[in-house]
């Protein structure tokens, strides 16, 4: 199975939604002592609710400058086609230097789009890769659909990554009272049959700090190839996802849990 980078477990890592320059250096720096050379830093965020929706746009030469820089690596979450050819078009900008780590979320799931989107991306250079959640409701064969659309459109599987973000808890029992339910023997069977690496999203599946060392945890005993984990460099201000984003520290107790140098018991730290 190819990696991402040449860790034993990829770990990715930053904020919900990138709010300023200031936080992306301040990420990047913190990440960086924790090894952690790929940074979350989404533009665009979708919400349930009217409130931040990111930089857009304007924020894609300053996350591409700021990356390159430090030798790091952005990830940021696309919607539409729209979106894919800017970052392409950037990264042709900016040239070889340039790599990205994009995903498709689990509310973007209608087909036309997902296939425009998929089309344009297997036209960019090859530094870019891609991630996609499955959707919200448990059904393997949808996952597995949107795995076929990405393939058909042209898109490498060398490049592709699957990520599993958990389901909808309307559909069974939900004893943790997680925000998603997870399901990770269908991930196992979900990678052997996609043939391509399985990230783990422990952060909306927790739905809350302290659950999510519960979550990796759980996950320890299944085959992941990486995490996608939110950080906060200030939660108490944090525009997105406050009750979920993880502390710096917390982050290092976390990949000491995913190296199997800690245990939860000795190191879960409060919310």
């Amino acid at each position: 199975m190819w990696k991402l980078d040449d860790s034993k477990k990829t770990i990715i890592a930053g904020p919900c939604a990138l709010e300023s320059k200031k936080q992306l250096v301040t990420c990047i720096k913190h990440l960086k002592e924790e090894g952690v050379k790929i940074v979350r830093a989404s533009l665009w965020k979708p919400r349930t609710n009217p409130g931040w929706e990111g930089w857009g746009f304007y924020g894609i030469p300053m996350l591409l400058d700021e990356t390159i820089k430090r030798n790091v690596v952005p990830a940021t979450e696309i919607m539409t086609a729209i979106h894919a050819q800017m970052i392409v078009d950037a990264m042709r900008h900016f040239g070889k230097k340039a790599k990205f780590v994009v995903w498709v979320g689990a509310r973007n799931q209608n087909h036309f789009e997902l296939r425009r989107l998929s089309k344009i991306l297997s036209e960019s250079p090859d530094n870019l890769y891609f991630m996609f959640k499955n959707q919200v409701w448990y059904d393997k064969k949808h996952w597995y659909g949107l795995f076929e659309h990405i393939i058909a459109s042209g898109f490498p599987p060398e490049r592709l990554i699957a990520v599993h973000r958990g389901f909808n808890p309307g559909y069974g029992e939900n004893p943790e009272q997680l925000r998603n339910i997870p399901e990770y023997a269908l991930c196992m069977e979900m990678k052997e049959k996609m043939k391509i690496p399985m990230y783990l999203d422990p952060s909306h599946i927790a739905g809350a700090r302290d659950k999510v060392f519960r979550v990796v945890e759980q996950s320890l005993h299944y085959d992941f190839d990486g995490y996608l984990i939110e950080v906060h460099d200030n939660i108490s201000v944090a525009k997105t996802d406050i009750n979920q984003q993880l502390t710096f520290e917390q982050l290092g107790h976390l990949r000491d849990m995913i190296n199997g140098k800690r245990t939860l018991e000795k190191d879960q730290l409060a919310a």
